[in-house]
């Protein structure tokens, strides 16, 4: 058999033809794989972000979109003395490369302080009642006490000289005021109210007497 009949023997198996066919189709489906992928990640064409932090929001997608970028705001903090919607921090950082269309994640001031729920806190001990307002923000508290049988506990909370109803929402961080028992002011209280009874006297006579219930022949 000659070397032409050979080779015409070879590409006439239908096995060797779609084998052939299996790969030029393979080398083909990578060859338009990285090209597609080259097109997606705009391959080559970064942009540098931006500085943003102190501006508004507004200037900043300004900025952000003549680069083919865009915000995102992601949080946002209250602080009583600083300009409500300027910008905080940023993600990714000025001076970074990012693919455009890429988003901005932006944290700014925000216009209004976050309400928070206060608990029910009422016979809760001083000690606990403190700690769980701190650990939801309220770090300014205030001890106001009222005679009672036993000390430590918790009556009510007030803001603003206000009592606060359970899970009534008010400004995170605010100042509150603890109004908590304390038997030692009761004990005062009672010693006030007493009277002095002059020798020879009985209550009964103390009673009776009104605001003369005190003889004057004691002084």
């Amino acid at each position: 058999m000659s070397k032409k009949q050979t080779k015409k023997t070879i590409l006439s198996n239908s096995i060797v033809k779609n084998l052939l066919m299996i790969i030029a189709c393979g080398i083909l489906l990578v060859v338009l794989a990285l090209l597609l992928l080259n097109v997606y990640t705009r391959h080559g064409q970064n942009v540098a972000v931006p500085a943003l932090e102190n501006l508004q929001v507004k200037e900043a997608n300004t900025i952000l979109r003549a680069k083919g970028l865009h915000a995102e705001i992601v949080d946002s903090i209250y602080q009583r003395d600083a300009v409500p919607g300027a910008i905080i921090d940023q993600r990714p950082k000025a001076g970074n490369k990012v693919k455009e269309g890429r988003a901005i994640y932006l944290t700014i001031y925000a216009r209004n302080p976050q309400m928070v729920a206060v608990p029910e806190l009422t016979d809760y001990s001083t000690r606990q009642a403190s700690a769980l307002l701190n650990s939801i923000g309220f770090t300014q508290l205030y001890i106001q006490e009222v005679p009672a049988e036993y000390s430590g506990l918790v009556v009510a909370v007030e803001y603003r000289g206000k009592r606060l109803m359970p899970e009534e929402k008010i400004p995170a961080g605010s100042p509150l005021t603890l109004v908590i028992t304390s038997n030692t002011l009761a004990d005062s209280l009672r010693i006030d109210n007493e009277y002095i009874v002059p020798p020879g006297s009985t209550g009964d006579d103390i009673r009776s007497g009104g605001d003369r219930a005190i003889d004057d022949s004691f002084f």
